[in-house]
């Protein structure tokens, strides 16, 4: 009998030991989650100095990423915009080369 009495003893200590790394393991994601959600925005000042008039399409996409929206052509321009309502970068492209450029909230 004092046998089981030890060895739930020593279960009741491994429990609360692996709940305890458990809590750690969720509290250690849900920090990178944070992190890597406030670091992932590639719309700020310095991102948006970068783009350079005559810049082609594909060098914005590599400073900026993918654009979140893009007009229809209307003879070979079309605007793109990266961001949200409050915090956002434009660009107006001619053919494929970046001929204005404008930002908001950055």
């Amino acid at each position: 009998m004092l046998y089981w009495l030890k060895k739930t003893g020593d279960q009741k200590r491994q429990m609360k030991r692996i709940i305890s790394m458990i809590k750690l393991l969720v509290l250690a994601i849900c920090v990178f989650s944070i992190l890597a959600l406030a670091g992932c925005s590639k719309v700020n000042k310095e991102n948006y100095n970068k783009i350079k008039i005559g810049m082609s399409y594909e060098e914005v996409v590599g400073v900026l990423g993918k654009p979140d929206t893009c007009e229809e052509p209307v003879l070979k321009t079309k605007s793109c915009m990266w961001g949200a309502s409050d915090k956002q970068i434009k660009i107006k492209f001619a053919g494929d080369t970046v001929a204005w450029r404008s930002s908001k909230g950055i």
